[in-house]
């Protein structure tokens, strides 16, 4: 069973929701753009299956909705951000702007970022920069989720990270990946859904392939392309924990299983103006004929179309935009529960 909604009605109640929870209208709006925008190009990983555990931190006092978000180092194209322990989605917003306004100004913006929270699909901040004539490039650590090769215990996450760049007339090319060979969050909606996963994703507590999601939620993520994957995870830790000075690898804390403690994720974001390499739209029109070469390759048996990173969920929110959105009743209920908790109204049609 799903439920239908329109992305205009499901982003006014996610912006009232987070705004009854205490969170500035302002800053629960940043929430919505990020959460629907996952549902509209069909993460659903990354969409609105996360507001449960948000709301709930923010209720036990983990996650501030009313962060003091401060600049603690700074150079004219560089800055390192105290996220004061608030929402992911509205940290990293006012960081990616940050890192955008001073590309502007020298020709690149990296802001590191800690003391932030889960901050949702990596593509949305590197698409701000894209939107704004740059190249963008964002990643985040997360709670350790991976073993390293040859070990026996969870030591490192899977460490999500996007590129963006934009395009004329073509779609923008966007690269969001998690080094793992599939983000925690499909797993998670799976158990919540009561869904089957393949034996490929992750191994049990005891090291075994599962197609169980609980099972696979005690054990493993499998990292994508083995010591490769595990190698680009470590990078990415660096640059968002280490540089950052934000908790790493054990030390930081799990969002659903550390209810005691909030968590101090890190963040790292860079915008590359292309003013600083020369004419924007040559640029621009060299990105659509690359593309277009790309897509008239030649094509395997049975294969109608070659993509571009991150063309499919582009089109896909294309055309979401014309229609509804689709939630599962088991990741929808929760939502409704919460509309009575806060009073906020939710407007949808059941199927």
């Amino acid at each position: 069973m799903t439920v239908n909604i329109d992305h205009k009605d499901l982003w006014r109640f996610v912006s009232e929701l987070f705004n009854a929870a205490g969170v500035s209208a302002e800053d629960a709006d940043m929430v919505a753009d990020v959460l629907i925008k996952a549902e509209l190009r069909g993460i659903k990983s990354h969409g609105v299956s996360r507001i449960p555990i948000y709301i709930k931190r923010i209720e036990m006092g983990l996650v501030d909705p009313a962060a003091d978000i401060k600049i603690v180092h700074e150079t004219p194209v560089s800055a390192v951000v105290d996220g004061g322990y608030g929402l992911g989605q509205v940290t990293a917003t006012k960081s990616m702007r940050l890192a955008i306004r001073k590309a502007k100004e020298t020709g690149v913006g990296i802001v590191c970022m800690n003391k932030s929270h889960h901050y949702g699909i990596a593509a949305f901040y590197s698409q701000m920069a894209a939107d704004n004539d740059m190249i963008g490039f964002s990643c985040a650590n997360t709670t350790a989720l991976m073993a390293a090769p040859g070990g026996a215990s969870k030591a490192i996450g899977n460490s999500p990270f996007s590129f963006a760049f934009p395009a004329d007339k073509q779609l923008p090319v966007i690269f969001d990946a998690a080094c793992s060979a599939v983000a925690q969050g499909k797993i998670i909606v799976a158990n919540i859904n009561g869904q089957k996963i393949p034996d490929n994703w992750a191994l049990d507590a005891e090291g075994n392939p599962t197609t169980d999601p609980a099972e696979a939620l005690k054990g493993f993520l499998l990292p994508m392309a083995g010591p490769k994957g595990y190698g680009i995870a470590v990078v990415m830790e660096i640059l968002a924990g280490v540089l950052s000075g934000s908790d790493t690898g054990i030390h930081l804390g799990s969002i659903y299983n550390d209810l005691e403690h909030p968590q101090d994720c890190g963040n790292f974001f860079m915008a590359i103006d292309l003013n600083a390499f020369g004419d924007v739209d040559e640029f621009k029109k060299r990105m659509d004929e690359y593309i277009t070469d790309m897509k008239n390759g030649k094509k395997a048996k049975d294969t109608k179309e070659i993509f571009m990173p991150g063309e499919i969920e582009l089109r896909k929110e294309i055309e979401a935009l014309e229609g509804s959105l689709e939630i599962e009743d088991d990741t929808f209920k929760p939502l409704v529960d919460l509309a009575e908790k806060y009073n906020v109204e939710l407007d949808f049609d059941h199927e």
